[in-house]
C-alpha cells in the first residue's frame, strides 16, 4: 500500500470510528454531562501540573462535551491567565485568546461561545503551561481523535512547551485510534474517572 492509498484508508477510519463515538456522546442525557463535567473537573483542581500553572488554555465545549465553565471560574480566581480558542475565518486556523471572566464570551457560530472579537487578545502558544484538549476519541497512549478540521493539529505544533491533558468521557478512551505522522499526543487523559498517565498505561 503506498502512502496516497494509506491516507485514504486511513481517513476513512477515522470518519467512521468519529461517527460512532459522536453518536455515544449525543446519546448522554443533561444530567449526566452535568454531573461528569463535574467529576472531571475535581480532579483536575486536585492535579499537581494543573495547581502549578499559570498561564492555561481550555475549550468552549459544545453541548455533549465535558463542560469547562467550573474550571475557567476555578482557574481565574485562582489568579491564572485562562485562554480559550479563537478560530479564523481560514479553516485550521486558531489562536489562544486572553479571557478576564465568561462575560467575554459572546454567541458566534452554531450558536457556541467565542471570544469577543471586539477585545481580543491573544497569548503566544510558546508562552502557555497546560492546554486541556478536546476530542472524539483518546487511546491510552494519549493519541488523539479530533472533528477533522485539524485546528488543535495545527496549534499544538506551536505550543510546544505546553503541558497537554485531553479530556473527554470514559467511554471515549479506546485501546488505540487511527492518527497521521504530524498528529501530537497528549501525554494525560482527564476524564470523569479520573487522570491517566498516557505513559504509564
Amino acid at each position: 500500500m503506498n502512502s496516497n492509498e494509506y491516507q485514504e484508508v486511513n481517513k476513512g477510519a477515522k470518519k467512521d470510528l468519529r461517527k460512532k463515538l459522536l453518536a455515544i456522546r449525543r446519546s448522554m442525557t443533561r444530567e449526566e454531562i452535568a454531573s461528569g463535567s463535574d467529576k472531571l473537573a475535581e480532579h483536575l483542581f486536585k492535579w499537581p501540573q494543573y495547581q502549578a500553572a499559570r498561564n492555561i488554555m481550555l475549550y468552549l465545549a459544545m453541548p455533549d462535551e465535558p463542560h469547562m465553565d467550573k474550571v475557567i471560574a476555578h482557574a481565574l480566581a485562582g489568579g491564572k491567565t485562562v485562554c480559550v480558542p479563537h478560530m479564523y475565518e481560514t479553516r485550521g486556523l486558531m489562536d489562544a485568546a486572553i479571557i478576564q471572566n465568561l462575560d467575554d464570551l459572546v454567541v458566534g457560530q452554531f450558536d457556541l461561545l467565542v471570544p469577543n472579537p471586539a477585545t481580543l487578545k491573544i497569548l503566544d502558544p510558546s508562552d502557555l503551561d497546560l492546554i486541556i484538549v478536546p476530542g472524539v476519541a483518546y487511546d491510552r497512549a494519549g493519541r488523539r481523535l479530533g472533528m477533522g478540521a485539524g485546528y488543535y493539529d495545527r496549534f499544538l505544533l506551536r505550543a510546544s512547551k505546553s503541558e497537554l491533558i485531553g479530556a473527554a468521557w470514559a467511554a471515549q478512551i479506546l485501546d488505540s485510534v487511527p492518527v497521521d505522522e504530524h498528529d501530537r499526543p497528549v501525554n494525560y487523559l482527564l476524564t470523569e474517572e479520573g487522570i491517566l498517565n498516557c505513559g504509564k498505561s
